[in-house]
Parts: structure tokens; sequence; C-alpha cells
């Protein structure tokens, strides 16, 4: 439904162009992970992710925007965000646990549009929404030895290192909000969340790969500065 939506809001803009701006920008994302998958392999290991609990972390923002009226804007950017991977590994005998995080540093290109809904002198009141194709790429160490103790072994050292099985390379995004703009600087508080139901390829281990379905979603805040290239007529 938000699909369509959004789609139809780019198919309705004028071709008309306005003005045109360069802009840049940071912002605090708050995310939160939807899904608690968990698998028992076929060792008897439970494998797990159970970061629950929101994280905050920078974003940087630079983009391109294109006025077709006073009131429709399009925003084609770049903006670069990261998250972990908190794979949780339960021996059963002895009962032990093993954690190993794997951090992905993901590259969004937000497709926006965004609506006047009210002027008041130099302030604007704006709802904002779009589409968002995200690039992910994982970095982490691997284990290249089994550590020494009585619930370490080959088994739980290959169930960590196949945490980067996990993420998937690229996935859809959407996200919505308001902004409220005066002269070149705009803040926005907007929602994020996964497109797909899962952004997860699975967990792959010893050439068996089981269901491991990962969602997240996003509160985020932004304050941008633009740059006119070509200023709006008034």
């Amino acid at each position: 439904m938000i699909k369509q939506l959004l789609i139809g809001i780019f198919l309705s803009i004028p071709v008309v162009c306005y003005s045109q701006e360069f802009r840049v920008g940071v912002g605090i994302v708050n995310e939160q992970m939807l899904s608690n998958s968990e698998i028992t392999t076929q060792d008897g290991l439970i494998i797990s992710e159970e970061n629950k609990f929101p994280t905050s972390i920078e974003s940087f923002y630079v983009g391109y925007a294109y006025s077709f009226s006073p009131k429709f804007k399009a925003n084609i950017g770049l903006q670069n965000t990261y998250n972990n991977i908190a794979l949780f590994v339960q021996v059963p005998l002895p009962i032990s646990t093993k954690i190993r995080t794997v951090r992905n540093n993901n590259f969004e290109f937000p497709i926006e549009v965004s609506y006047v809904l009210f002027k008041k002198e130099k302030f604007n009141f704006k709802l904002r929404g779009g589409l968002v194709p995200v690039w992910s790429v994982s970095r982490s160490l691997q284990m290249t030895e089994v550590p020494e103790g009585p619930d370490w072994s080959q088994e739980v050292v290959d169930a960590l290192n196949a945490a980067e099985t996990i993420p998937k390379s690229f996935y859809m995004n959407y996200q919505y909000g308001l902004a409220l703009s005066y002269g070149r600087l705009e803040f926005s508080l907007f929602q994020s969340a996964n497109l797909s139901r899962s952004i997860s390829n699975g967990y792959t281990l010893n050439g068996t790969t089981y269901p491991f379905d990962r969602r997240i979603s996003s509160t985020r805040i932004g304050l941008y500065y633009s740059i006119w290239l070509k200023k709006e007529k008034e």
C-alpha cells in the first residue's frame, strides 16, 4: 500500500523545473530490531540474535533537491549508517553462551518527494516520503583458532564465523515523516522500515542454510543545510 502510494506521488509531480539545491546533513538514527530468530543446528547449538534494545548512531547525508513547483520537491541522496548483528551461540553441555558481532556498513540512497502542507512567513511545514535502496557491506574478524576452554570447540568457532552469511548485501527500505524548514535549514523527523519481510539470506553453516529472519526499523532525526544552485522565483 505504501509503495503504491509513493509511486503514485512521483508520477503526479509536474515536469516543470522550479529550483535546484545541493544538500548536506547530519542525523541521529535510533534503531530497533523487530525479529527474534532462534534456530538449533545439527550439532545441537542454539543460534539467536538477541539484541532487541534500541541503538543510536550518527548518519551523514549529501544530496540533490529538485523543485517542480512551490509545493513539490524531489530529493535524491546518499547517507551512511551502520548496524550490528550480535550472534549468540549457546552450547548445551556445559551450558555457556558465546557472542560474535558483525558490523554492517550501510550505504543508503533515499529517493524522496516532499510536499508543503502549509507555509507561514519563512517557515514551511512538509510531508516527506520515499524509497531507499540499501547496499550493505559486512566487516568483522573471523576466528582462525579454537580458544582454550572446556566449552570451546571447532563447531562453536564455525557457528560464530557463520554470522557473516546472515545479512543481505542489498535490500529496500521505505521512509516517511515530517519536516520543518526555514530558509536554508530543514529539520526532519521520520520513520524508516524494511520493505521486505526479512533482510537476511538465512544462516548457512557447513553447507546447510537455516531460516533466519531479520527486520529492523528506525526513528530518525535529521538537520539539513541547502546550497541553492538555482533559486526558486518569488
